[in-house]
């Protein structure tokens, strides 16, 4: 996966990841018939171990904002790095951008539930005020999802990213703390 996000997709060849790996050829292709293959296991890998790295942030002595700060910094570095790889590995249509777009699916899935997690605890801890953590992972994700692969322009800091979604997270506690709910005895 080094390969894939330090270089254009098609400039990675099988006789380079074979190097990599210290293995030979023959062998790599034993077990991934092709480049698209490989690319979508170790895709499949990279989106677990970003699930279990995401886990790692719940350590009970860490501030629920820095969990979440460090969270959306993880998944916006990781999926940022393959976007090159993602784009060509998608517009190739076929069989294979359709298990690249079902392992995407899949990974991100695990990713929700790993950051809903996150949330849950910030709003068990009167961090956060979140009617809807579903909602807002999917937010979440979409945002950093787009801004590392979509959006054809740089991406943000994940510094940038966490203090926008960390402001959404806030808000409703603020505006709470502040004034009763509409319809609400004075």
């Amino acid at each position: 996966m080094r390969l894939f996000s330090g270089l254009p997709y098609s400039d990675v060849h099988m006789d380079a990841v074979a190097a990599a790996a210290g293995v030979a050829k023959p062998t790599l292709y034993r077990y991934f018939p092709t480049k698209e293959a490989l690319f979508i296991e170790g895709l499949a890998w990279t989106l677990a171990d970003l699930r279990e790295a995401i886990g790692a942030t719940r350590e009970p002595r860490r501030d629920p904002a820095a969990r979440v700060e460090a969270a959306v910094a993880l998944v916006l570095e990781r999926v940022g790095r393959l976007s090159p790889a993602l784009h060509a590995i998608e517009n190739r249509g076929s069989e294979c951008g359709e298990r690249s777009r079902r392992v995407l699916r899949e990974g991100f899935d695990g990713l929700r539930g790993a950051l809903a997690d996150l949330l849950r605890d910030g709003v068990a801890a009167g961090s956060f005020d979140v009617d809807d953590v579903d909602l807002a992972v999917m937010m979440i994700l979409g945002g950093i999802r787009m801004a590392a692969h979509g959006t054809g322009r740089q991406a943000p800091s994940p510094a940038a990213m966490s203090a926008f979604f960390l402001n959404g997270l806030r808000a409703g506690a603020m505006t709470r703390r502040a004034a009763p709910r509409l319809g609400a005895v004075a």
